[in-house]
């Protein structure tokens, strides 16, 4: 036999609308601990890192590695 458990569900106007909005630390690391490249790391892992921040894949490859570590790299 199989049971069932009821638990009250929260109020739709309680339930939030999605995930919590990204944050870092004072490490240089981004969201969820991922950790920044090394400013002289490939133009493919500064690509990789600032999508993992929110950037658009296709304006992130238009951008040079140079441009990408001054954009994504600050230690904020």
């Amino acid at each position: 036999m199989m049971l069932r458990r009821y638990h009250d569900r929260p109020a739709a106007d309680e339930q939030p609308d999605g995930p919590p909005p990204p944050s870092g630390d004072d490490n240089g690391n981004g969201p969820d601990n991922i950790e920044r490249p090394a400013r002289s790391a490939s133009k493919v892992d500064w690509v990789a890192y600032a999508v993992a921040l929110g950037a658009e894949q296709a304006d992130a490859e238009q951008l040079t590695r140079d441009q990408l570590a001054e954009q994504y790299g600050s230690e904020g």
